[in-house]
């Protein structure tokens, strides 16, 4: 199939020159074979510099300019519109879309057409003097389950969203249209996952597929529960009422639901699954702290969710606790079970190190614990660039049970290489 009719990339971007700039010229250093859309609201200056990177050449791009008040999922219902291609996916501006896996995704969602989305894991970093390799953000696994509600069971189990996965087309213009009956950025993600689902299965690959830029973006709000319990709990209530009657619509018309089971089932096994999802965020700890904060008369929504997030939402990396952590590590060294993992996971770091220089040739330090490596690369433009990677990536265990390897690294770094 040429690539042209086979998949579609989608660009949103809005007054951000130098991402997009970025995010153009490192898929042109990567050869990407397939047609672009720039869904670009910018405006003044920020959109001549767009038109200008646009124009340089070297891919296959349509430069779709749009008003810049328009709303995000307005402006990707129109820019899909006219995509004809069998897939098609997402990238925000400031992200790396990993190119290499994409022909993989794609002869998957050929050989399996019961499955709407396919996708891999996200690895968050952060660019600047050196880039932070910090954190694999999404890693769930496989949803696959026959009947539409059985896959929504699994999905808010363990909610991570799957908007930037690589969709059907057909998928993705489906589950566009009904986002107009929402209002929030939280009601419209959760019904873009929902509606997918309802349309199939989704496939997590035990592969990076993207590196999501984790530095400060565009402000939002109304994105996620915590925002809404700090302003008016109420809002959240309606907005979920109304992304209700949506997915519930959706799942009435799925032949295998209403097959398999009854109306009221259906209705109660969905707000059942919903409550679930919401219960972790819902910790008395959490609520506690929004009720005594909401009682004072001079702490601001704003003022409430920065501490959410700072005092309940603590940092992945790790920080030293002084004499009192280093006594806690001493005894836990004396159990057995724990020894046991601690030594076994230095194995497997120590693994790593020797695999990426020795085998990779890469030039890497680690320090004297193994839980922190240093990669030193030269970029695409010859400059020099430093990768950290850090004990909370090399540590993680994933959501579906896997952690990093040598091979990952190689993969995430090869790519980051030509993004400069």
């Amino acid at each position: 199939m040429p690539s042209h009719s086979r998949y579609t990339l989608l660009i949103p971007t809005y007054n951000r020159p130098e991402h997009l700039r970025r995010l153009l010229g490192y898929l042109a250093a990567r050869r990407f074979e397939f047609p672009i859309r720039i869904l670009d609201s910018s405006s003044g200056g920020a959109l001549s510099e767009n038109r200008q990177t646009v124009g340089e050449g070297g891919l296959d791009i349509a430069h779709e300019v749009y008003d810049p008040a328009i709303p995000i999922h307005k402006k990707v219902e129109l820019g899909l519109a006219s995509v004809e291609s069998t897939y098609c996916s997402l990238c925000a501006d400031d992200d790396v879309l990993f190119t290499d896996e994409l022909n993989g995704l794609l002869d998957f969602l050929d050989a399996n057409p019961d499955v709407a989305v396919a996708h891999g894991y996200y690895v968050n970093f952060r660019p600047g003097e050196n880039f932070d390799i910090w954190y694999t953000d999404y890693s769930a696994p496989s949803i696959v389950a026959e009947d539409a509600l059985a896959r929504l069971a699994e999905q808010m189990s363990d909610y991570q969203a799957i908007f930037y996965g690589v969709h059907r087309t057909s998928t993705m213009k489906t589950i566009r249209v009904p986002l107009d009956r929402v209002k929030s950025l939280w009601a419209k993600e959760l019904l873009t996952s929902t509606l997918a689902l309802i349309d199939g299965g989704m496939c997590r690959v035990p592969r990076y597929y993207m590196a999501r830029n984790s530095n400060p973006s565009i402000a939002t709000k109304g994105w996620h529960p915590h925002q809404f319990f700090a302003i008016e709990p109420a809002e959240l209530f309606r907005e979920y009422a109304d992304y209700r009657v949506v997915a519930l619509e959706h799942l009435a018309a799925d032949p295998r639901c209403r097959a398999s089971y009854r109306p009221d089932q259906i209705e109660r096994v969905f707000d059942l699954i919903h409550l679930k999802y919401l219960a972790p965020m819902l910790s008395p700890g959490v609520m506690n702290y929004l009720i005594q904060q909401s009682m004072l008369s001079n702490t601001t929504s704003e003022q409430i969710i920065d501490g959410i997030w700072s005092t309940f939402v603590p940092p992945h990396a790790r920080r030293s606790g002084g004499l009192k952590h280093y006594f806690a590590q001493t005894l836990a060294l004396m159990r057995p079970s724990h020894a046991s993992r601690v030594f076994g996971n230095f194995r497997r770091l120590a693994s790593i190190y020797a695999e990426l220089r020795f085998r990779e040739k890469f030039d890497v330090t680690s320090n004297s614990s193994f839980d922190a490596m240093t990669v030193k690369r030269t970029i695409r433009n010859g400059a020099a660039r430093r990768y950290l990677i850090s004990p909370s990536f090399l540590e993680q265990e994933f959501a579906d049970g896997g952690q990093a390897t040598a091979s990952h690294v190689r993969n995430i770094i090869r790519h980051l290489d030509d993004y400069v």
